[in-house]
């Protein structure tokens, strides 16, 4: 904070705006940064410059004429162009790891290619905690309102748009929104950029105060970004552009509510027009991935246009590589099967999900003869765990084990303990298919007897499938199950019900409603069943021969020689 308000001061005096300072080296003068003061420096930077205490003035003074020196040679080297600190800033701010409010430069210039507002029109920014977006609108001929629903003066983000364009109070920037008798902001826009603090409480807090459409929509949505998104929809009159996690496109609950919300509501207000994820790394030394949500008063389409930049993921170094290379996607202007446009019926039948990878993988049709894995099984979770040793001691089943074609049958190491005793139907039993939904989603295993050797549950990661027995008589078993869920088809449409802002998993209501499942021939039934016991038996053979190698390499020259 002390380079900025340096920075500031020194924009000021070039630009004429320093009452009677006149020059850089004026301000190794503490009467010099009183000027400042009254020309409008924010007082929480005059107080980081200007000692409290006199035993700190020695110092003080020394500082100051350093400082000032740097800054002349800013000024001999720059002048009156612009000095540009957003890139400076957006790294160094990473580096401390407060990065609140930051996107990377690339998100930032994709986010105004996005917002598409006229030259000269006002766009409402309200949650930009450092000044990166104002000060990028700025750059783009706009005129820009910050009034904010938290209501806290933004230092950063005063003293960036005074580096900026050398006013403590450029014209071009408004912070107050109209009100109502009672002080109630009631303030509208033509066009808005909405980037809310993430895992915010709504309740209590001074956004609870804005109420656009007298719903106490606080009530509907506790969390900023619901909340957040709901307010501003009914606030923008042509179009808002939302950046989020990307738990708010396929999270159940107040998101849900949300989502379906602003895929009715007709042609009232903007309508939904575009959807694009975005990878991790985009907000910097925070691995969530992030979504970017255009709304449209224009939208006269019945479909949403779905891209997703965060596939195929890299490191979070490269996120704003992924994000430059996805620009013309992102803006419509060219094909990729990362995109497409996806009906509203269709999100519908889809649980109001916004996530493009539910609507990106594409699988062939498996035709009429196919069900619903719901239809078919019943989902088992998995019982509470403790992290203490209670008298409850079960086997547990997870990850490491879904690696086999053959049953489980093995003894299983890993224990837990749960905080009450487990309902035998809560228990994984002998036929039962465990799958992974979380981390490395689309692992499956048979289990086998090991479950009759003690009881045993599945890992918070995991889910049991059980079969529905009177589904045996339509030639479905347990082990054609598992030989589907893990071909190429069924791997394919897990993969596309995958979402998650930074672990990926599926929810156990989507897999059953989505996932559909063949209904084969009693003739292919049995041809399956074959290759089922084929692999098994493959199986044992290739563990024999990895043995035989073993033994073989290790006998000869053992590690203690007699």
């Amino acid at each position: 904070m002390f380079v900025l308000t340096w920075l500031a001061a020194g924009r000021m005096v070039i630009k004429g705006k320093a009452g009677r300072v006149s020059t850089i080296d004026q301000l190794t003068d503490l009467h010099a940064w009183s000027e400042l003061l009254e020309a409008g420096l924010p007082p929480e930077a005059y107080d980081r410059i200007v000692p409290k205490r006199s035993s700190a003035a020695a110092h003080d003074v020394g500082q100051r004429a350093a400082a000032a020196a740097i800054v002349s040679a800013l000024e001999a080297e720059l002048g009156q162009h612009r000095w540009d600190v957003l890139p400076s800033m957006t790294e160094l701010e990473g580096r401390r790891g407060n990065t609140e409010g930051i996107v990377v430069p690339e998100l930032a210039a994709l986010l105004m290619d996005m917002v598409d507002a006229p030259l000269d029109s006002e766009v409402w920014i309200p949650f930009d905690f450092k000044g990166q977006l104002t000060v990028e609108a700025l750059r783009r001929g706009w005129r820009v309102l910050t009034a904010s629903p938290l209501g806290f003066s933004q230092l950063e983000r005063q003293l960036l748009l005074t580096i900026e364009t050398g006013q403590s109070q450029p014209p071009t920037v408004r912070a107050e929104v109209e009100r109502d008798a009672a002080g109630r902001p009631i303030g509208r826009a033509d066009f808005a950029l909405v980037m809310p603090p993430f895992a915010m409480h709504i309740k209590d807090s001074p956004m609870s105060m804005w109420d656009i459409t007298g719903t106490r929509a606080y009530e509907q949505f506790a969390r900023s970004e619901s909340w957040a998104f709901f307010e501003f929809a009914n606030r923008i009159d042509k179009r808002a552009v939302f950046v989020t996690p990307q738990g708010v496109l396929f999270s159940k609950g107040q998101e849900q509510r949300l989502r379906e919300y602003l895929l009715n509501r007709g042609d009232e207000g903007t309508r939904v027009q575009a959807v694009v994820t975005l990878p991790p790394g985009v907000f910097p030394t925070m691995g969530i991935a992030g979504a970017i949500t255009v709304l449209d008063a224009t939208s006269g389409s019945d479909a949403i246009y779905m891209a997703d930049l965060g596939s195929g993921r890299r490191s979070l170094q490269e996120a704003g590589d992924i994000v430059s290379a996805g620009r013309e996607v992102a803006l419509r202007r060219a094909q990729s099967d990362k995109a497409r446009l996806v009906s509203r019926d269709e999100i519908e039948a889809n649980e109001f999900s916004f996530a493009p990878s539910r609507y990106l993988r594409r699988v062939a049709d498996l035709g009429d003869n196919a069900v619903k894995l719901g239809d078919i099984c019943a989902a088992v979770r998995p019982p509470v765990s403790s992290k203490e040793v209670t008298p409850i001691e079960v086997a547990e089943v997870g990850l490491a084990d879904l690696h086999q074609w053959q049953p489980i049958n093995r003894d299983i190491e890993k224990t837990v303990y749960l905080k009450s005793a487990p309902k035998d139907s809560t228990l994984v039993q002998p036929g039962d298919i465990v799958i992974s939904i979380k981390g490395s989603v689309g692992r499956v295993a048979l289990m086998g007897t090991a479950a009759q050797q003690r009881p045993t549950v599945v890992s918070q990661s995991c889910l049991v499938l059980r079969l529905d027995p009177k589904w045996q008589d339509k030639h479905l078993s347990p082990e054609v199950l598992v030989m589907y869920l893990r071909s190429p088809h069924g791997q394919a449409q897990l993969e596309g019900l995958q979402v998650g802002a930074g672990v990926q998993h599926i929810s156990p209501g989507t897999l059953l409603s989505a996932v559909m499942v063949p209904l084969p021939s009693e003739r292919t039934y049995i041809e399956i069943r074959q290759d089922y016991d084929r692999l098994c038996h493959l199986e044992n053979q290739v563990a024999s021969l990895e043995g035989e190698i073993a033994d073989i390499s290790q006998r000869r020259w053992p590690d203690t020689l007699q």
